[in-house]
């Protein structure tokens, strides 16, 4: 088989229509029924219940205010980041050091696929207050831990674009990594996204739903499809290009 005929066979055996197709549709029937009744309902008692429980445990003492207060401190957000990439690096370092510019590509693909589902958030026809900001009632961290910087509240905060990034970056792992880090990336984005519910920052549908749905769908599009594929292989062409380039500079320098 020649190198053309090969490549096009590649990318039609990449399809998977029925994952696709049942991607999509469950992504979208899901944040339907955040939409609309009766299930509307359901979900919004959800999050009443669920949030009051956990605004009540703020009472538990200082010690308990101080962990969840340094959990929403935005520099934990960077932490969750540097994990996530730890996993592809502890994978990349160990086992696959001699496919560095494809995992580089996937890494590239992967903020691509996060920038979408980001627009695809900010598109969304919904403005939420979080439970903080619509429940003056309740406690919040800014006010009983003041000395740490913390986020507690958003004025649009469904769906979480926190726990989506980490749910496409779960996405991505359990695809191109084994069993091992899957279990370990959902893990961690179900550790980092709590702190937002417990805060008060998100309600628990703004991550159970909106942002579950939102990845759901773009993990489908990209990960059903030869696009994941094509953007990998392009990126992984440019990233060699690019450095035999700097290597050959390195060279001329020298």
């Amino acid at each position: 088989m020649r190198q053309g005929d090969s490549e096009i066979s590649s990318r039609f055996e990449s399809w998977r229509p029925a994952l696709f197709a049942s991607g999509c549709v469950l992504s979208v029937v899901y944040l339907a029924s955040w939409f609309l009744e009766p299930t509307r309902s359901l979900w919004m008692a959800l999050d009443e219940k669920v949030f009051w429980a956990l605004n009540a445990s703020l009472e538990w003492g200082t010690w308990w205010q101080v962990v969840w207060a340094i959990a929403n401190n935005r520099a934990v957000d960077m932490v969750a980041a540097l994990s996530m990439i730890g996993l592809f690096a502890h994978f990349v370092l160990r086992k696959a050091r001699d496919r560095m510019d494809f995992f580089v590509a996937v890494g590239l693909m992967l903020t691509g696929l996060i920038l979408v589902g980001n627009r695809i958030s900010a598109g969304l026809p919904v403005e939420r207050k979080s439970p903080t900001l619509l429940h003056p009632d309740a406690l919040k961290l800014t006010q009983l831990v003041p000395w740490i910087p913390t986020k507690d509240a958003s004025g649009d905060c469904f769906p979480g674009d926190h726990a989506m990034v980490l749910f496409i970056c779960a996405g991505v792992i359990t695809y191109y990594l084994p069993r091992a880090y899957a279990v370990s990336a959902w893990v961690l984005a179900v550790v980092f996204m709590i702190p937002r519910v417990v805060g008060g920052a998100h309600w628990l549908t703004d991550d159970l739903v909106g942002s579950a749905a939102v990845a759901g769908f773009v993990l489908s599009c990209a990960l059903a499809t030869p696009l994941h594929g094509v953007m990998t292989r392009h990126l992984e062409g440019w990233i060699r290009r690019g450095r035999s380039r700097w290597a050959g500079r390195r060279r001329t320098r020298g």
